[in-house]
């Protein structure tokens, strides 16, 4: 899918796409590159998946924006396999399961499974970013925080795009409003480049990715949301 560069001049320009790019399931870090113009220049911007594995990072990821060493102890590193070598996958749908804690908002009753895959990629493309940016090019893909806070925006405008077609929204008011609350607070806390706030937006981002929208029961939990799952 072709787009013309001419129409993708900036962030609003790009996010007038955001219909076009969730009826074809491109919302990821392939597709945010195409939009941003960071590809090579060309006439037009084709939207593709980039290399799973490379050997060496891409110019632009030479260097990790903060020193890992002073986040803390780091989770485990979904970015990276045992050579060091980074990983780059769109979102992989069929780890989606939601938590038992979630599943009243999303169905029948509540918001459309379109709904529920725009949140799940939301939460996978973010949490890679953040993670990288946090402890390194082994852990994640990097941005500095001007271009990750405009990353959550363009996924925020998305799921508020989605939110205008759907019937049963008011239903499921309770997630809506803490999903939007978790990017708002994400985009005010790199915008501000604090870092305590950074780390807890870390925290609640991954329990929302690892626990509420994939249910594993294996990743490390802080118990940062009020959706927490009881384990065991």
């Amino acid at each position: 899918m072709n787009f013309s560069r001419k129409n993708i001049m900036t962030l609003v320009g790009a996010l007038a796409l955001a219909g076009v790019l969730i009826a074809a399931g491109l919302y990821g870090p392939s597709a945010w590159r195409g939009l941003t113009g960071t590809t090579e220049p060309t006439d037009e911007v084709v939207m593709q998946t980039p290399p799973v594995d490379q050997t060496e990072p891409p110019a632009e990821e030479a260097a990790a924006p903060t020193d890992p060493s002073a986040a803390g102890v780091p989770e485990n590193k979904p970015g990276s396999n045992e050579d060091g070598s980074k990983k780059y996958a769109e979102p992989d749908l069929a780890k989606m399961t939601l938590a038992p804690s979630l599943e009243g908002y999303f169905g029948s009753q509540g918001l459309s499974q379109e709904s529920q895959t725009l949140a799940y990629g939301a939460g996978w493309n973010i949490h890679q970013y953040v993670d990288g940016y946090l402890y390194g090019v082994t852990a994640g893909p990097q941005m500095d925080e001007v271009d990750i806070r405009k990353y959550i925006l363009f996924h925020k405008t998305l799921w508020e795009k989605q939110m205008e077609k759907e019937a049963n929204a008011k239903q499921a008011a309770t997630f809506t409003t803490y999903f939007v609350n978790l990017l708002n607070r994400g985009m005010d806390a790199f915008e501000a480049k604090d870092q305590i706030r950074i780390d807890q937006f870390h925290q609640e981002l991954h329990d929302f990715d690892s626990h509420l929208m994939r249910n594993d029961a294996e990743a490390k939990v802080y118990g940062a949301t009020p959706f927490s799952t009881k384990r065991g």
